[in-house]
């Protein structure tokens, strides 16, 4: 974690779209997540109604992204349908509702978070969380409740909070090289 001018996320690669705060809700940061794409199927998002013009919380100590029982059924669907080869499994403890047996044939569709002024491409890491030893599952969660960008997501990423410009960047990095 950085702060002051080390905190500063530029150079190639670097997204930004506004960070938007809401005063009744002082301890999140919005974002305007406008649709998810799955290979070439765009999905719009509406988000929860808190947050102003936000729609969707980032956290980083969300393990998950939560939308919409809506959104996540189409989320699901699209994935599911584009998805090749592995083996499509329950999860273990019974949480999770697409999982995948992966092997050396998995394909995983592209996926992209498009927010406002920032399509942001997910890889399989940002998109699916390892259960087990053997199971992968989709990091993403149906809530009704609460729209949260969750930690998975935002993986390999550098992300910059720009509070006085209120925006966010993404930029994509290798982590474990850091």
């Amino acid at each position: 974690m950085n702060f002051g001018t080390n905190a500063v996320v530029s150079g190639n690669g670097v997204l930004s779209t506004p960070l938007i705060s809401d005063p009744s809700q002082p301890t999140f940061y919005f974002l305007q997540l406008e649709a998810v794409s799955v290979g070439s199927k765009k999905i719009a998002f509406q988000g929860s109604s808190i947050g102003g013009s936000g729609n969707i919380i980032i956290d980083s100590g969300t393990t998950l992204t939560l939308v919409p029982t809506d959104f996540f059924s189409q989320l699901s669907d699209a994935v599911e349908t584009q998805v090749s080869g592995g083996t499509k499994t329950s999860d273990p403890e019974g949480f999770f509702s697409l999982c995948y047996v992966p092997d050396s044939s998995l394909k995983l569709p592209p996926v992209t978070a498009h927010f406002k002024g920032a399509d942001v491409v997910l890889t399989s890491d940002n998109i699916f969380i390892q259960v087990n030893d053997k199971v992968v599952c989709l990091a993403f969660y149906a809530n009704d409740q609460l729209s949260i960008y969750g930690n998975v997501a935002q993986q390999n990423f550098l992300i910059g909070y720009d509070l006085p410009k209120q925006t966010l960047s993404f930029k994509p990095t290798d982590c474990t090289n850091t």
